[in-house]
């Protein structure tokens, strides 16, 4: 029968180790609570900033937007008032177009009709008006028809201003009459395409004064 050995006895704890644990286990679980705490911090910091870069890319793609609709809304209106207004001066054309195709119709008549003592007088009145622009020994021109209606009253009033006489020449082709001064240059032409172009012309430029349109040279 073997002898038997007495165990060894058991360690003793160490005093105070395991507060040095806890105190190791504490050390190390603030460590990571404020690892954390600084990494949701820079999280936080992180997302901010984000949100505000977002923020301020959504505002300036706004503003944008909201500068190009405004210049693209300005340019809508600005072609729809120069549509309207070119719209505006076909119609006012066409309707001069139509006045003065009327017009010259009508004076068309007056001047062929039966009613010659109507254009006599018209023809008077042109011949007094385009005097005031001559000088002595002007020339007067007019159809051959209407020679001898301007004969006589016009000899008798004479030119402006000369006391000679004005010449009458029955070889102009268009109804009204061309006053030509002494020294052979035309200076008043009163025939009535030429009275009404004058007229036209006029017109058209308060035609084009009202619509504000832009002379054109």
């Amino acid at each position: 029968m073997g002898v038997q050995r007495p165990h060894p006895p058991a360690p003793a704890s160490v005093p105070g180790a395991d507060e040095v644990l806890r105190s190791v286990e504490d050390e190390a679980r603030r460590e990571v609570q404020a690892t954390l705490a600084d990494a949701d911090t820079a999280a936080a910091v992180i997302v901010a900033e984000a949100r505000r870069s977002v923020e301020r890319r959504v505002a300036a793609a706004r503003d944008a937007a909201d500068a190009a609709a405004r210049t693209e809304a300005a340019r809508m209106v600005n072609e729809v008032r120069l549509r309207l207004v070119h719209r505006r001066a076909e119609i006012a054309a066409r309707r001069v177009d139509e006045v003065f195709a009327a017009a010259e119709r009508r004076l068309g008549e007056i001047a062929s009709g039966p009613d010659r003592a109507r254009w006599t007088r018209a023809l008077h009145a042109l011949a007094r008006e385009a005097g005031d622009h001559a000088g002595p020994g002007a020339l007067i021109e007019v159809r051959a028809s209407d020679a001898e209606l301007l004969r006589g009253p016009a000899q008798g009033r004479g030119t402006a201003g000369g006391g000679t006489e004005a010449a009458i020449r029955g070889d102009l082709a268009e109804a009204g009459l061309r006053l030509i001064a002494a020294d052979g240059h035309a200076v008043v032409d009163a025939t009535l395409a030429a009275r009404l172009a004058r007229a036209r012309t006029a017109l058209a430029a308060e035609v084009a004064a009202t619509l504000g349109l832009e002379p054109r040279d």
